[in-house]
């Protein structure tokens, strides 16, 4: 019998495993699909390097720099190029660089006059006790135009997401901890980290072979404890146990295990509703996942009439928009692209355009080489040349109102010792480091509660001496 069936190898379920490993903890994953790493996919084609999942990772958080040292990887590691913490924002027709820091904030023309004298403003706004959406947080706190033209692009790049549903709590838990403390997000942000030296400083990294090197590594850690094509994959409750079956080549295979850890998008849980105790438990699992598109094309540099010396830029919400954004994958990494050429992703999808997961791929390369090439001020969208296309038909959860709670409704399944256990970026966060951290906080459930189980099954020692005391023959 298995400690431990992990469903799902992509990053979540292969760090779980890593953890559980170390902690000579018997588990095996399987993975319906024929490769490891669920979106993290990076692919060669002729002398370009792409990404159709994450791009990067940072350094503002340990999980997966640790993961990278103790898997040995240091030496395929890369940092982004420096130029590359330049961001910008599309705003009336132009790229205008989003600023870093108070001398340059207040010289961008991202923001009025007036925008900008709102913000001193922000030091005397009473504190909201309720959850709020972000849109309500921000304009709220730092006025309509903050909202427009800084937080809600950055919303639509990262989460791809509405601002009108999605959480503050959820999404930017930081600054509505520093406005609870200090009553001031700016002046929380000043006493708590403004006036310290960084200890350090922010870096974005990847691998010289792109971002699958890690999930690839890990299932060269893990070996046979990784089953990949296992379809039809069921679950069914015995009396103190899990019965999992699946197909693999045609033929049936079984696993009897203590505990099963979900490690996939929250809505393939709801194919397990039988295995919870309350039909109740299943709505924590109804999570909107929305659709985007990852369009790469290539450009020759001499056609470009803008230095793309950035990260690349995020849009405005407009009514005709469709693309989030772009990356400059070429002027962040080294090696992605021939030197005289620049290859490009561009997002699209998302809150913008949820029909992108309907379109065919020659509409939607017609799509994003006429928006970008609009962008960019390109002569015509003929000089973009797609090379590839992925379409992520349920790409990122939504943290919507509320979510919060529902984390903690699911955890507290979790800690009930009925031996389930879930895992994935629908909890505390979406990116690299957030996953592999739940990760590593649920192995600790899954620890606690082997510990516990196997507790109950140790044979009780009955004490057969008897109860009154043997009379000494020899003491007459």
């Amino acid at each position: 019998m298995k400690d431990v069936i992990i469903i799902g190898a992509g990053i979540a379920g292969l760090s779980s495993g890593y953890e559980l490993q170390k902690e000579n903890i018997d588990f095996q994953i399987l993975e319906s699909s024929g490769h490891v790493g669920g979106n993290i996919e990076s692919i060669k084609i002729n002398d370009y390097l792409l990404e159709t999942g994450p791009y990067t990772f940072t350094s503002s958080n340990t999980e997966v720099l640790q993961l990278v040292k103790e898997l040995e990887l240091e030496e395929a590691l890369i940092q982004a190029n420096k130029g590359s913490k330049k961001r910008y924002v599309h705003f009336m027709s132009k790229l205008i660089q989003v600023p870093t820091g108070p001398g340059e904030f207040f010289k961008t023309e991202l923001l009025s006059g007036s925008a900008k004298r709102i913000l001193f403003e922000e030091l005397f706004i009473e504190k909201e006790e309720k959850e709020e959406t972000v849109e309500d947080f921000f304009s709220r706190r730092f006025g309509r135009e903050v909202l427009k033209n800084l937080i809600q692009p950055y919303v639509c790049g990262v989460f791809a997401g509405d601002v009108q549903k999605l959480s503050a709590n959820a999404v930017f838990p930081e600054l509505k901890k520093l406005e609870q403390k200090y009553k001031s997000v700016i002046l929380g942000f000043l006493l708590s980290r403004g006036f310290k030296r960084p200890s350090g400083k922010w870096t974005l990294y990847s691998f010289k072979d792109g971002m699958k090197t890690l999930p690839e590594t890990i299932h060269e850690k893990l070996k046979n404890k990784i089953t990949l094509n296992a379809s039809g994959i069921e679950v069914t409750r015995a009396k103190d146990f899990f019965i999992v079956s699946f197909k693999l080549g045609g033929k049936l295979i079984t696993h009897t295990t203590n505990s099963v850890l979900f490690a996939v998008p929250a809505y393939e849980i709801l194919n397990y509703s039988h295995l919870f105790p309350s039909q109740h438990s299943m709505e924590l699992f109804q999570i909107e996942y929305l659709p985007v598109a990852v369009v790469s094309q290539i450009i020759e540099k001499s056609k470009t009439n803008f230095d793309l010396d950035g990260f690349g830029y995020l849009c405005t919400k407009e009514p005709h928009r469709k693309i989030l954004g772009t990356i400059w994958c070429s002027s962040i990494f080294p090696d992605r692209a021939p030197s005289e050429k620049a290859l490009l992703n561009t997002i699209i999808g998302g809150s913008y355009y949820k029909k992108i997961a309907e379109q065919q791929e020659d509409d939607i390369k017609t799509l994003v080489s006429k928006e970008v090439a609009e962008i960019l001020k390109l002569s015509s969208p003929a000089s973009l040349e797609t090379i590839f296309i992925k379409v992520h038909k349920k790409a990122i959860p939504q943290y919507h109102l509320g979510h919060l709670e529902r984390v903690k409704r699911i955890e507290e399944v979790m800690d009930k010792n009925f031996g389930l256990f879930f895992t994935g970026n629908y909890f505390y966060g979406i990116s690299l480091n957030d996953t592999i951290k739940t990760s590593k906080t649920v192995v600790e459930k899954i620890k606690r509660f082997l510990n516990e189980f196997k507790k109950e099954q140790r044979p009780q020692i009955v004490d057969q001496r008897p109860k009154e005391p043997v009379t000494n023959i020899y003491s007459k």
